[in-house]
This record gives structure tokens, sequence and C-alpha cells, in this order.
């Protein structure tokens, strides 16, 4: 333990976990309470006890009695330093207030005393999930299981590990089973639903969330994940009744910011802004586990009071991906107009888009770079020097000024708006002319997955076969946009559907966004599901057929087109994930435009 300092670690900021881990409440204190009580606990120094005992009744107050309850177990540590489940009342406390790495060492330092307490493996494979060290997390949960097959929360809590490895199969007979031997558990039907709705399937996912919340009627978190598998499923008025109900429930913190974050999506979907951005700045609370935490000095702008910046200097972060960056830019003309002439902005974004941002926005003041790293689980980024050197009075991120222009879904700029971003105009001819060589058709850019395509995410992507009615529409010459490695689904379309996706050598398509951007905007159309080449290729100028996951999305605010996309048309299926109805739309949209250019040129 003298790696690291207990005491300052009671009052160092939360850390974001990199996983929301979605199951029950595994009775921790609870049963390190039971575990006082045994006759291990009796040999330790009676002080010891009523410490540990003290803290766990409030470790659940909130922060400010959860750092108590960890101020009380270190006392406990100095008159038992050998007693492990003083440690282990520590390491709760620490994931209370979020220190994750801290109650990890903490877990670790309780097995040394007391190997066999088979909470320990529990406790030690949570925060492991938390932390994304899956395969540790699976191995720790199969031991606690084995150990103590009947305690609360042990089969959820393995079936979500499997979930988030991809081992749906798994993680659903495992789940079943337990079923049959206690089908009036709410836990276990609402851990199938979610395995269900990560595998890809709402639809089911439904009835097991039901269940679940006929067994427990006052579960809040329950309403959330049923809300939004019928968001997905396109049912935006009864999700969003949901979520308003899972809000009068009483849930904890932690929940309250997950719930409202996403109410605020479907309210976007719906067209209510005004709500919705409210409810969105859930995105920058210390709980919202995919938080970016930026390291700014100056005062926070939430974009709330747009009269508030009036002759100020604002700073302006760019804010979660790299795609979001580039969407989210179209805003900074706006934005002058609200500092006015007296007033002055400035820009931080990815180091890939600064030169980009300056020309595109020449009246920025300043343009820099942010530095995102990655550290205990929580996503940090920096604005470097960008303070001392351009002095703000004000900072906001990016979307925050969206919230001080977009009260509605007409403040938007129309389709027709579509040029946002200026690439370097000499590197144009240069890629033209590797356009103008291929083989003669419709130039399509086409993109197909995004570069993170995790467990969680892979199901908002069509599977690469699924676009062989477009790959093989008559008179078109198909150009690769997809950054990543891209070479097993070039061969299977040159093998498999006899078209050549063809690539401009020696453009970088993860690095070289303005190359991306100018090859985009070259093309006749894109074609693909919304990623970071296809949000470049449009605010380039680009027009694009793009496919949706679901019925509804909350990038289209209301309207029927993503407004973060100028010159899209989006194609949307009846079903979530019926990819082969709007696939074949889209083949059928290219083929009319095929024969358009077929009928001008004749």
């Amino acid at each position: 333990m003298a790696t690291f300092n207990l005491d300052a670690e009671l009052n160092a900021e939360a850390e974001a976990p990199l996983r929301q881990v979605d199951v029950p409440r595994t009775g921790a204190q609870a049963a390190l309470d039971a575990a006082l009580g045994d006759r291990a606990a009796k040999a330790a120094p009676a002080k010891a006890v009523s410490l540990i005992r003290r803290a766990v009744k409030i470790m659940d107050d909130g922060p400010a009695a959860a750092k108590k309850a960890g101020q009380l177990c270190l006392k406990a540590i100095d008159a038992a330093p050998n007693f492990g489940l003083a440690y282990q009342g520590m390491a709760l406390a620490l994931e209370r207030l979020g220190r994750l790495s801290a109650a990890l060492n903490c877990y670790e330092e309780a097995f040394k005393h007391d190997p066999n307490n088979a909470d320990l493996y529990l406790n030690l494979g949570m925060v492991a999930w938390k932390l994304d060290m899956l395969e540790a997390a699976e191995k720790f949960l199969r031991l606690h299981h084995q150990m103590a097959p009947n305690a609360k929360g042990a089969v959820s809590n393995l079936a979500g590990i499997l979930r988030d490895q991809q081992k749906f199969e798994d993680s659903m007979e495992l789940l079943r089973s337990a079923i049959y031997t206690d089908p009036e558990n709410p836990d276990l039907w609402n851990s199938l639903g979610t395995t269900l709705l990560e595998s890809g399937d709402p639809e089911q996912a439904v009835t097991f969330y039901q269940e679940a919340l006929r067994l427990r009627p006052d579960f809040a978190r329950g309403y959330h994940n049923l809300a939004f598998c019928l968001d997905l499923l396109g049912e935006l008025d009864e999700a969003i009744a949901l979520w308003r109900k899972s809000l009068t429930m009483n849930p904890s913190a932690a929940d309250q910011v997950i719930i409202e974050h996403g109410m605020a999506l479907a309210l976007f979907a719906k067209g209510e802004l005004k709500e919705g951005w409210q409810k969105y700045e859930r995105r920058m609370d210390p709980l919202y586990p995919k938080r970016v935490e930026f390291i700014v000095k100056a005062p926070y702008w939430s974009g709330e009071d747009p009269a508030a910046i009036k002759g100020k200097r604002l700073l302006l972060v760019a804010e979660q991906g790299l795609g979001d960056e580039i969407a989210m830019s179209a805003v900074l003309d706006e934005a002058f107009d609200l500092v006015g002439p007296e007033g002055a902005i400035a820009l931080v974004c990815e180091r890939r888009l600064v030169d980009l941002m300056q020309r595109s926005f020449p009246r920025l003041d300043y343009v820099g770079r942010h530095a995102t790293i990655f550290k205990e689980g929580v996503q940090i980024r920096s604005v470097l020097d960008a303070e001392p050197t351009f002095k703000p009075d004000l900072w906001a991120p990016l979307g925050s000024m969206e919230r001080a222009v977009r009260q509605t879904p007409e403040d938007f700029p129309g389709p027709e708006a579509r040029k946002v971003l200026t690439p370097d105009p000499s590197r144009i001819d240069a890629i033209k002319a590797q356009l103008d060589a291929l083989p003669a058709g419709l130039r399509v850019g086409f993109c197909w997955k995004s570069k993170l395509m995790t467990g969680n995410r892979t199901k908002y992507f069509s599977p690469f076969e699924m676009w062989k009615p477009v790959l093989q529409t008559p008179g078109c010459t198909f150009v690769s946009l997809q950054y990543g490695d891209v070479d097993e689904e070039l061969a299977q379309c040159a093998k498999d559907f006899g078209v050549t996706i063809h690539q401009i050598e020696d453009l970088d398509l993860m690095n070289d966004l303005e190359g991306v951007g100018i090859l985009g905007s070259l093309c006749d159309v894109m074609v693909g599901q919304v990623n970071a080449s296809l949000t470049m290729g449009a605010h380039c100028g680009a027009e694009s057929l793009l496919l949706s996951p679901a019925k509804t999305q909350w990038t289209t605010f209301g309207t029927d087109r993503l407004t973060w996309m100028p010159g899209s048309q989006l194609f949307v299926p009846e079903k979530f994930r019926d990819w082969k109805t709007p696939i074949s739309q889209i083949a059928e949209a290219l083929g009319e435009r095929v024969k358009a250019v077929e009928k001008g040129a004749a």
C-alpha cells in the first residue's frame, strides 16, 4: 500500500469508467457488513470493526459521505493493518468516489490478507470491468460464480462481461438457465434484455425489459432501458414518456445522468430542441460515463444565454469524436454574429483540422490543437497553449454554441447550404487527375464502417455483404473513402461481387483529412453510413446518400435529413437494422443518377 497515498486518493477528482456497467447493485456493502460478524472479524480489533461498520452505513449517501466512509476505513487500516475487510471497505468507498484504479489496488491488498473471500473476486471483477479490462474481469467473475453461485448479481454480472466481449450466445445461455431456476428475479430478465439489445435485437429486448418491470415496477434504470429500445424502434413519444416516468422514481445520481442524456437525444429526434439542449448538458456531468474532461481555466459558458458572449473573447473547444468536430464546425459563422465586432473567437480542434479550420474561417483570431489522452478511464482534453495565447473571457464546447443558435429545427441551415469547409485548392488538380484516370462511370465515394467497431457500435453498421446491390449498380465506378484496414472487404468485393473499389494512390485516408474532403467533393456522390470521411466530404461540398440503422436518428433534429451533413439524403428502415430495404433504395437512387448522366451525355 506504500505505492500510493490513500488520503490523496480520497481528495482527488472522480475518474469516469471506460464502460457503463448495466447490472444490478451487488449488495457489496451488505456482504461486507455480514462478513464483519464472522469469526475472522472477531479476531480483529473491535475498534477497526466498529469503524468499518460506520463506514458501510454511510458510503452510499453521496460523495461527501463516501469520503467520510473512506476516512473511517483509513483509520481502520491504521488500527488493523493486516485486516482484509478494512481494505475491502476502503476499496468500496474509493469506488463510490470514482477512484477506480486506487480501488483496484485496495481490493488486491485485501485479497493478500483474505484470499478465501469470494466477494473480493466479485469486487475485483467489477472494477476491472469498469476499467475495460474485460478478460481479467471475466476470470474474476467466473471464480466468484464458482465460489458463490447463489450470490446476488453473480449471474447478471458474468453475463454482462460476456456481452461486452460480444459473446452474446454465451451470455444468453447463462441468463436463460438462471431464469429457469429463478423466474421471479427481475435483474435476470433485465440483463437478458440488455444482451439482446446489444446483439442488435431491440424488438425481443422489449419483452424482457417489460417482464423485469412487471416484477419490479419501481425500477428506474429498467424504464430507461425500455425507453432506449423504443427509441431505436422509432416509438419516440412512448420512449420519452418512459424516461420522464423513470425520473420520478428516485434514480441514483449516475442513473439520472444517463436517463436525461438518453432523453435528450430522443427530444432532438422529435425536434423539441429547447428541452433537448437543456438535458444534453448532462454530457458535461462528471457522472456521464462517456464525458470529455476539459482542462480549461476560463469560466464555462453553456450556451443557455447567448447574450452573455456579446463583446467577449470566447474560446471554443471541439468535443467528442473527429466526425463531431467536423460536423459542428458549421456553427462557427453564426458564432461570430453572437460575439459581435467587439468580440473574438478562438478554436481548439484536432491537429489534423487546424490548417483547414483556419483557411475555412479566416475570422477566427486563433486556431490551435487540443491534446486528448485517456487516463484512468477518463478522456481528458487540454487546450495546450490556447489560453495564454488567446486569453479568453469564457470558454465553451462546440455543442454549447449549437445550443445558443439552434432552438428549433428551422434554425439549422437548409439542405442547399452545402459547402462549409475550404480545403487547400492547390491539391485539387492532382487528386482529380487520379479520379479521371479511373474507368468511366458515375464516380461514387464509398464508406461502410467506423474506425471504432466495438460490440456496442457494431449493431449500428450494416454487414459489408449487404451492400452488394449498391456495388453492382451498372454504370458506377466506386472509390474508397474508407480509412482503416479495408483489405478484406476490397478482396471480398472483387471476388464475390465482381466489382473493384478503387483506391487513390498516396492518399492517407486516416490522416490526410483535407485530401479526403477533396476526394469526396470531386465524386459525383458519396454513399455509406456516417463516419468522419463522409462528414468531411459533405462539409467540402459533396452530395451523399446515407444509410440509417434506425427509423429515427437524433441528428435529424426533427427534420427528414441529417442537419449536420450538408447535401445528404437519408434512407431509413422501417425496423431497426432492416438493411435490405434502404440499401435497395440507395441502389435505385444511384441507378437513376446513372440514367440522368447518360441522358445528358446523349
